[in-house]
């Protein structure tokens, strides 16, 4: 009698014990998917400019949604964990050696990833709470200080210049 083929889901997957190797390989693909995912979107709706403006300014006050804050925090993150183990990757192929330490290296990728993380995720959500500025609001101020100087010295056009009559000769024909 023929055994029916185990139906093996998500769970199980999951339940596989690979460890910090499975770990960083599933979050290596799903990092790279996500950028691959961005890019394309990106594309698209820089694309979107040229034909719809308005909709384009649209989408860019979307962006500055809390949802869309942590989107772009995870697409950081994307990128960040995604190069530190494509690095643990590259340094495994060359040095075989190192492959007794690839859980510490997983470790350190990981880290490594979230501690640089640390900076860029305060840059992007402090404004969301209230506990620091968008980032560009200082020079923003400053560019509108220096246009209100500018206008308030304004004193109309320039008086315009006769042009310039070339002298006539007096010589003979």
């Amino acid at each position: 009698m023929a055994s029916a083929p185990n139906a093996r889901g998500l769970f199980t997957a999951l339940r596989y014990r690979g460890r910090t190797g499975m770990w960083t390989w599933m979050l290596h693909r799903a990092t790279g998917l996500g950028i691959l995912a961005f890019l394309v979107i990106h594309v698209v709706d820089t694309a979107v400019v040229i034909y719809w403006p308005d909709f384009y300014d649209h989408t860019l006050d979307l962006y500055r949604s809390p949802f869309f804050r942590v989107a772009e925090l995870l697409i950081f993150f994307s990128v960040l964990f995604h190069a530190l183990n494509g690095l643990r990757i590259i340094v495994q192929d060359f040095w075989p050696a190192v492959m007794e330490h690839q859980r510490t290296l997983g470790y350190a990728a990981a880290g490594l990833s979230a501690l640089l993380m640390l900076p860029v995720a305060w840059i992007m959500l402090a404004p969301l709470f209230g506990l620091a500025e968008e980032p560009g609001v200082e020079r923003h101020r400053r560019r509108v200080e220096q246009s209100r100087e500018n206008i308030s010295t304004y004193e109309g056009p320039a008086a315009q210049q006769p042009a310039a009559v070339p002298p006539i000769s007096g010589g003979t024909r």
